[in-house]
Parts: structure tokens; C-alpha cells; sequence
């Protein structure tokens, strides 16, 4: 890896994803390495902020852990907020899904069918002091669903979970499909055509394996793809993480040019393209390397990289 080291020092704005690109293997505990390196850069009057998939309540530890004081963006760029400012409760981006859209979705027969599992984030309403009350109600509550979804916070476990959405919009569908089968992954492929033709006006989707507690590693909460579950992460279509950072930095007055963003995903395509500098971790996925400005290096951990790759940027090992 060549990174042009920064002479300078003008004023950045360091987008980071948080699992598989700021985690540990766990995808649970934030790496102490990068957090002392964000840490170091804040000091120097960088803005840091963490642009995820994760609903709100589950980012905000990572959050609270680097002592941000920034924008943070939580469902793939749905809700966006401030979580320092105490004096501003008002969530600044929401882009929902409409409370018709998911019920549609989840009655598509080809879905109910075939569908293992569902979870839905969604706004109940104001709290007594005026911050907005976010809610998760899933139908499991696995190690894939505790430590990427709950992330030790409160959540509701049902197995018909329509009724307890009522006519709330939703920030965040995810839907769950097993693939063991040849005859499975007909009836994926042709799940994802559904969304497609059908709700394409109103949302926009990835996918990808489950993740699953390693067999080899068994206690050690490390996660590992699922090749036999895949997951559908669905959300309003003018959310993205790469709205997301347009918005902030400018918020913050920063050029798009002093925009350096690290992701890992499919989810992160946008991120990485709309920025001055989208760097991807070296086991990304072939494709979004495509989009890439740079790599982080091979042979050390996704956030070990990330780590060294702002080290090396912004000359902080002297």
C-alpha cells in the first residue's frame, strides 16, 4: 500500500462503517488500535463520524467509546442525528419506509412462505423528554440478531411481529431466508426479483449471508458467514451512505475532496463513491474494490488496517 502522507494537515472528515471495518472479530467491541488512531486525529481537529447499517441505539456505544461529539449516521443513512447535542433532540435526516410498504412485503406469498426470520426497527413515538423512542421487534434473538441488532439494548421477541408494528413506519427491514437448497435459492432468486419489480419505487435493498458464531472459536462470540442463511436488509430508497456523507460534510464545511470513508460491504458502494477518498478493507468483496480509491493491506485485520492506513495518511507515527 502507497498512501500519499498529508503535509498539511487541512481539516478531514474520516467516515468509518462499523462491522468488519472498525470491529474486532467479534463484531461486538470496537479495535483499540483504530480508536486511539481516531482519537489522535480528533486532536488535531479532525471530524470522525461512524456511518452504519446498525440501528441507532446499537452504533451509539461505538459512538459514546471514541467520545464523538459528532453527526451519527445509523440505518444506511435513514436517520441521522447529533447525539452530543443535548440541546437539539431533533433527528436532522429520516427517511422511513412506509407502513404499507413493509406490510405489502411481508405478505408477498412468495416471502411468507419461505421466510425464517424477520426484524423491524421502527420510531414509537416521543419519550417523555422529547427524544424519540426507537424500537426493535424481531422474531429471534440468536447471536446474529444480539450482537449486530440489540447490542445489549431492549428489544421485543415475537413471532407474529405485524401487530406490534401497527401502523408505525419502519427505519429498517431485515428479512431472513434459508438457502440449503437448490430449491431454496429458486425461491431467494425470485424473492429478490419481488423487490424489485414490485417495491422499487419506495425501497432499495442488499443482501448477503448471515452471520453465525464460529464452530471453530465456540464461546468466543467470533462471527463468521452463514453459508446456508441469507439476509435482506431492506430501507427507504432515499436513504444511503453516501447521502449520508454528502450531508454531513457539509454540514461541517468540508469539501468532498477531504473526505476519506472506509466500508467493507455492498452497503458501503455509495459511501465509497461519493467521497474524495473511499477506501475499502482488503477482504471486500471483489466488486466494491472496483469503486475504490484504496485498499487497506492484506495479511492484518479489516480494522487493524483501517488503523494503519489513517496512521500512514496523516503521518502520525512520528
Amino acid at each position: 500500500m502507497n498512501v500519499k502522507k498529508i503535509k498539511n494537515k487541512e481539516k478531514h472528515l474520516i467516515k468509518l462503517d462499523i462491522d468488519g471495518t472498525s470491529t474486532n472479530p467479534d463484531f461486538s467491541t470496537l479495535n483499540q488500535n483504530l480508536k486511539a488512531v481516531l482519537q489522535k486525529l480528533i486532536a488535531q481537529g479532525h471530524k470522525i463520524c461512524f456511518t452504519t447499517g446498525r440501528n441507532y441505539l446499537s452504533a451509539l456505544p461505538f459512538y459514546k467509546e471514541v467520545g464523538l461529539d459528532t453527526f451519527l449516521v445509523t440505518y444506511n443513512g435513514a436517520y441521522i442525528n447529533n447525539p452530543a447535542d443535548k440541546n437539539n433532540k431533533e433527528v436532522v435526516v429520516f427517511h422511513p419506509i412506509k407502513n404499507e410498504i413493509v406490510k405489502d412485503i411481508l405478505n408477498e406469498p412468495i416471502i411468507k412462505e419461505n421466510i425464517h426470520n424477520v426484524l423491524i426497527d421502527h420510531v414509537n413515538g416521543l419519550k417523555a423528554n422529547g427524544e424519540i423512542d426507537l424500537k426493535t421487534i424481531s422474531t429471534s434473538d440468536d447471536i446474529y440478531y444480539r450482537e449486530i441488532f440489540f447490542n445489549n439494548n431492549p428489544y421485543v421477541k415475537e413471532k407474529n411481529i405485524l401487530p406490534l408494528l401497527g401502523e408505525k413506519d419502519a427505519l429498517q427491514l431485515v428479512l431472513e431466508f434459508p438457502l440449503e437448497s437448490p430449491k431454496d435459492e429458486k425461491a431467494f432468486n425470485e424473492i429478490l426479483l419481488t423487490l424489485r419489480r414490485k417495491y422499487s419505487n419506495a425501497i432499495t435493498f442488499y443482501f448477503g449471508n448471515k452471520l453465525k458464531e464460529d464452530p471453530k472459536k465456540l464461546g468466543d462470540n467470533v462471527l463468521v458467514p452463514d453459508l446456508e442463511k441469507k439476509i435482506i436488509k431492506i430501507r427507504n430508497k432515499l436513504a444511503s451512505k453516501g447521502m449520508g456523507a454528502k450531508w454531513v460534510s457539509t454540514q461541517y464545511n468540508i469539501g468532498i475532496h477531504n473526505v476519506i470513508a472506509f466500508g467493507n460491504d455492498v452497503n458501503d458502494i455509495e459511501l465509497v463513491h461519493s467521497v474524495g477518498k473511499g477506501i475499502v478493507t482488503a477482504d471486500s468483496d471483489d466488486y466494491l474494490k472496483t469503486y475504490a480509491y484504496g485498499i487497506t493491506d492484506f495479511g492484518i485485520f479489516n480494522s487493524d488496517g483501517v488503523a494503519k492506513y489513517l496512521t500512514d495518511y496523516f503521518d502520525l507515527s512520528k
